[in-house]
């Protein structure tokens, strides 16, 4: 099964399967002398389950740094970090291992590979994400030497625009909704890249939007993406949609960002924003009209195993860590960070020299 890793120097690969013993992930090309401690992978992780609410799976996410850091710091070697996994209940998918899930990949892993791990969805699982999560924080330390900021905000969900206002009530009418109807919902979400500097990206297939829409849309259960005015866009003539440019403050600046933040596929310092809907989960309770894959015949089947009510909230954290990881990746392909090291060169032969007692 190929199609693991994401990035171009700054790349993730993660692996592990949603009810195995670990997941986890290896970050190469992260460059030499970034501060990362275990505390900062520990905040962005607490951050999987934003609403336990809307789900029935808790992990407790302990986690070890296996390799690429030391005394704080990054050291130039692939960063391996492992996951465990502690509260799975594999059981109950034995009774679904012949009925494909509507809606799940159940049906293509076993089209296209035939021996497949059954339990909770494997890698089509989002559970698998968290490592990407962990990912996410050495990505978005990166970010910071630029001062670029990779922030999200949920629009909607079930069907209902949220607000700070609205939000908590809403996520526990959701809730219920779905206890009661044993039903899932989706929703919107808008992630917007702060201080992006000029000229991230490319002309052709490294386009900075094109890469990000290749992270979001991998992000189990997406099923849309658009930049900027996005499908609007279309309803607009060029003298309406195009942003105007004007000079101020001793910058270039346009004075709308219609086009999110992105032209000919490179940035211009305007932030970049962007909105990807989410599916409902597709594992639910309800009875659903499948295939009995052993005897070839029509079957009815329902999800005995856990699911999210409405995966929207934990798929904003994953995709502020993608976000993160293109956006990283993009800022050493430009040259604004080092590939190899982040400490300036005249200081690298004494670096840690005045602190360290050996």
């Amino acid at each position: 099964m190929a199609g693991n890793t994401l990035g171009n120097i700054f790349r993730v690969t993660t692996w592990g399967e949603s009810h195995g013993d670990s997941i986890g992930c290896v970050i190469d090309g992260c460059p030499a002398g970034l501060r990362l401690s275990p505390r900062q992978i520990r905040d962005e992780l607490t951050r999987d389950i934003p609403y336990p609410v809307l789900t029935r799976r808790v992990e407790t996410n302990n986690f070890q740094i296996l390799s690429g850091v030391f005394e704080g710091y990054t050291i130039g070697t692939p960063i391996s970090i492992i996951i465990r996994n502690s509260n799975v209940e594999s059981d109950k998918y034995k009774k679904i291992i012949h009925t494909p899930r509507p809606g799940h990949a159940d049906l293509t892993y076993r089209m296209k590979y035939g021996h497949v791990d059954w339990r909770g969805g494997s890698r089509a699982s989002g559970r698998t994400w968290i490592s990407t999560v962990a990912a996410g924080a050495v990505a978005k330390n990166i970010c910071k030497l630029k001062s670029v900021a990779v922030t999200s905000r949920l629009l909607e969900l079930g069907g209902y625009k949220v607000n700070p206002d609205n939000l908590e009530s809403v996520i526990e009418s959701l809730a219920e909704e779905s206890k009661e109807t044993n039903d899932t919902t989706g929703g919107i979400i808008e992630v917007k890249i702060k201080n992006p500097p000029v000229g991230l990206g490319a002309p052709m297939f490294n386009r900075f939007q094109a890469d990000l829409g290749h992270a979001i849309l991998n992000i189990p259960g997406v099923k849309s993406f658009e930049i900027g005015s996005g499908k609007y866009s279309s309803r607009l003539k060029a003298s309406l949609f195009n942003d105007p440019i004007d000079f101020k403050e001793g910058k270039i600046k346009t004075l709308r960002n219609r086009a999110g933040g992105v032209l000919g596929g490179i940035t211009y310092g305007n932030p970049v924003i962007f909105r990807f809907a989410v599916k409902p989960t597709p594992s639910i309770l309800i009875p659903q009209k499948s295939v009995n894959l052993r005897t070839m015949k029509s079957a009815m089947m329902s999800t005995e195993g856990r699911f999210d009510a409405n995966y929207t909230p934990r798929a904003q954290v994953v995709s502020e860590a993608v976000s993160a990881i293109i956006t990283a990746d993009h800022l050493i392909l430009s040259g604004y960070v080092s590939h190899d090291s982040i400490i300036p060169r005249k200081e690298r032969l004494l670096f840690g020299m005045q602190t360290r007692d050996l």
